[in-house]
């Protein structure tokens, strides 16, 4: 039987990133991956020939602090800043660009309100104080409320960060701040950006204020799966090994505490340590033995939201969408940055208001990105990608079934696109469309959650994956969760998996034996 002192299951960018740092501190580490190629969520995938797609995240996030660490450049990693960083077209033939420097947004706001461009300005300050606060602590363990909020007890603005960021939605703060409905419109996709909830959930002024006082969104060359590469290859740098094909059945457990795993193929794989990148429902309730848990604590994981509401529409163009309201087909800002497709917050709460009820949104909100726009060696030439996720279509549908609906939500998404790019569908060379059910089967994350579990405040920092279990380590002994199910949560920073290899090195002297 093999033996290794650490085992990850599962080689997204998490697991890849905990694995690389235990191998680069001297132990002997193996990556299993269920799917024949390494990347989980954060994948490029050839999918016709010549097209190159992010298939799942297509925006990395990746910690400048971990890419030092572990020299991902050197290994392969290269990304390009993406500015400005989201283009809005709206349906009177408007539009709006924000940029990475919140005095260059404030100017596209002057066209719609020049109060609502100096009120913007204010909150951008605002909320880069709130993020330089709390970026420190995404390399760390989590932090209850109480501690996080003791951090900010010298700022005099604390309660007002209370009020606007932790105690209301981003529909209420955007009213509050904001007279333009275009404006609002475009801001409110920050606040629900990777989460089912609807604009009007306390909780999504949190990741509205993340998302304003970041800015800096970046693009990696290749499409997304360079990141897993990247990672990779510096974990074979430093003798740490991966298998792919390799599904695995269970954790293995003794007197509570992990001893490896049991393949579906029967293969049993010996350890000190396993680390799950597999989210915390997966982990707990398939790969573990009921019996080897507490049953309130499996009550507790069973009640964790984890619903997931995004379709993911991939496709190869003959040409880059051409917007009525921003003309061309020459490649310009409006094909390079980011796009939102939302009108309107009432129509963002609409679709979210389907989703609750389990009916697909006529209209869903979209959020896309065109990656042969930066970088033309992901598709042949003169030809193109993109990728779009249409929001709050439910995992779980009051009618019928994802096989027999799937088409009707990938034309909702092309009929809504098409207002705006009239020339999508004659452009079409390609389309796959992932349901949640989708997203679920082919990745592995339970209902097709792209954050494995709902970012809503009681399920972040200290909360993450639930109280009393967000410092990486499980009821089972030698036994670590890395995924986005852990702080600081999802999206592709890697920092889930920096800070459980933290957790597992602490831990090692008494793990070892």
């Amino acid at each position: 039987m093999n033996e290794f002192d650490v085992i990850i299951i599962g080689a997204g960018h998490n697991g890849l990133i905990c694995a690389s740092y235990l191998a680069k501190a001297g132990l002997k580490v193996s990556v299993l991956e269920r799917r024949p190629l390494i990347g989980g969520a954060t994948v490029t995938e050839e999918l016709w020939p010549g097209f190159k797609v992010s298939r799942a995240s297509y925006v990395p996030a990746i910690l400048r602090e971990i890419s030092d660490d572990l020299e991902l450049t050197k290994f392969g990693l290269t990304t390009r800043p993406i500015d400005p960083q989201i283009f809005i077209p709206f349906p009177n033939g408007k539009f709006m660009f924000t940029y990475a420097s919140h005095e260059r947004t404030a100017k596209e706001i002057e066209k719609f309100s020049r109060k609502d461009a100096e009120a913007f300005l204010r909150f951008a300050k605002f909320a880069a104080t709130f993020v330089e606060t709390i970026e420190p602590l995404l390399l760390s363990p989590p932090p209850s409320m109480s501690d996080l909020l003791m951090l900010m007890k010298d700022n005099r603005e604390m309660d007002e960060v209370i009020r606007q960021i932790l105690m209301t939605s981003c529909k209420d703060l955007l009213n509050e701040l904001f007279e333009s409905e275009e404006v609002k419109a475009e801001f409110c996709m920050h606040g629900v950006l990777n989460t089912s909830m609807g604009i009007d959930t306390v909780g999504t002024s949190y990741i509205l204020a993340n998302s304003i006082g970041k800015t800096g969104y970046r693009y990696a060359i290749g499409g997304t799966g360079a990141v897993a590469l990247a990672a990779a290859s510096c974990l074979q740098n430093y003798g740490g090994s991966i298998r792919t094909n390799c599904e695995i059945k269970r954790i293995s457990v003794k007197d509570q505490k992990a001893t490896g795993v049991e393949l579906t193929s029967g293969e049993k794989i010996a350890a000190k340590v396993v680390v799950s990148n597999a989210d915390p429902k997966r982990t707990f309730l398939k790969l573990i033995e009921r019996d080897e848990l507490d049953g309130t604590f499996v009550r507790r994981v069973e009640s964790l939201r984890s619903k997931g509401t995004s379709v993911k529409i991939n496709m190869a163009l003959r040409e880059p969408l051409n917007f009525r309201a921003k003309p061309g087909v020459e490649i310009g800002p409006q094909h390079t940055a980011l796009t939102d497709i939302a009108p309107s917050m009432a129509y963002v709460e609409q679709a979210s208001d389907e989703c609750k009820w389990g009916r697909l949104p006529k209209e869903p909100p979209l959020s896309m990105f065109c990656q042969t726009a930066s970088d033309s060696s992901c598709a042949p030439a003169g030809k193109h990608t993109l990728s779009i996720i249409a929001k709050y279509n439910p995992y779980t549908l009051t009618n019928g079934n994802w096989d027999s609906r799937k088409e009707e939500a990938q034309e909702n998404a092309l009929n809504v696109l098409e207002k705006y790019a009239p020339n999508v569908k004659n452009s079409i060379l390609h389309i796959e469309t992932l349901t949640p059910l989708d997203i679920e089967t082919i990745f592995g994350m339970t209902e097709g959650n792209v954050t494995h579990l709902d970012q809503t405040l009681n399920q972040m920092l200290s909360f993450r994956p639930m109280l009393g279990w967000g410092n990486y380590r499980t009821p089972i002994r030698a036994l670590y969760l890395c995924g986005s199910g852990v702080h600081p949560g999802g999206g592709v920073t890697g920092a889930p998996g920096h800070n459980a290899a933290h957790a597992v090195l602490e831990d090692w002297s008494s793990l070892k034996e």
